[in-house]
């Protein structure tokens, strides 16, 4: 940004779900890009919150498509992440893509609730030896191991010390990190 400063403050992870009764729960970023692309499982629906200016939206275009184009045959956009979770909770087929925290923190109940209609898939880590399959949990999201990983950046637009370098300040460092750790995302 011009004029602005712009940092990573913690890591997310696109979780893969797919419904409790689905068996096929194993992905890895190949098939996922085939899937997306309509190259593969043409008969399985990819859904996630919008075709447009949404981060997830934008990570699975420019982190797994790389520059190739959904397939809008396969691809269905929800209007939110609750949306997504609803639908894969109905469709027995379907896979959906959330950020994982709406769908990862074992300590909210909502979202364990939510786990007895969605399961969360795991995906083949690329950086491990022996190329294990790993979930996105907090330990894999600060590893790497878990290859669906994000940043979460702040923006600053002032160029002086004010309230907004104040709680950014407050955010990268020790106070700050604990609030990204507590929730189960990964801090920087």
């Amino acid at each position: 940004q011009a004029g602005g400063v712009n940092t990573e403050a913690a890591n997310d992870a696109i979780a893969v779900i797919v419904n409790i009764k689905n068996t096929d729960t194993l992905f890895n970023i190949d098939r996922l890009q085939k899937q997306l692309s309509g190259k593969l499982n043409r008969d399985q629906p990819i859904v996630f919150d919008g075709l447009n200016a949404t981060s997830t939206v934008r990570y699975i275009s420019d982190s797994i498509l790389r520059g190739e184009k959904f397939d809008t045959a396969v691809v269905k956009a929800a209007k939110s992440s609750r949306d997504v979770i609803d639908y894969i909770a109905q469709n027995e087929h379907a896979i959906g893509l959330v950020g994982i925290s709406w769908i990862g923190n074992p300590e909210d109940t909502a979202q364990v609730n939510l786990l007895k209609k969605v399961k969360i898939a795991y995906v083949q880590c690329g950086l491990c030896k022996d190329s294990p399959y790993v979930k996105p949990m907090q330990a894999s999201i600060l590893s790497r191991r878990y290859p669906l990983v994000r940043g979460l950046y702040y923006i600053i637009k002032e160029n002086y010390f004010g309230l907004g370098s104040d709680f950014v300040n407050f955010m990268k460092y020790e106070r700050g990190q604990l609030i990204f750790r507590r929730a189960y995302l990964g801090p920087v």
